[in-house]
């Protein structure tokens, strides 16, 4: 089951190549989900990505979320 959530806020790489979707659910929690451009200002949910979290808030949800390897593109280094 999934619960209801409003989304918070977006937030966009420097060159516009990836997102992230903030998200609140009403209990508080915070989560976010990686996006990826299509074309024109079409996103799409990250391919196998799911939903990151929860965070105690959308400000501790928007902390992790610029700080993966992933949005920063650094996906492949460990």
């Amino acid at each position: 089951m999934t619960s209801k959530y409003r989304v918070a806020f977006h937030l966009y790489t420097a060159d516009g190549s990836r997102g992230i979707e903030v998200r609140e659910r009403r209990n508080g929690q915070a989560y976010f989900i990686e996006l990826e451009w299509v074309a024109g200002t079409t996103w799409k949910d990250r391919e196998g990505c799911a939903e990151v979290g929860p965070y105690e808030s959308t400000e501790a949800a928007e902390a992790a979320a610029i700080r993966t390897a992933w949005f920063i593109g650094k996906e492949n280094s460990n």
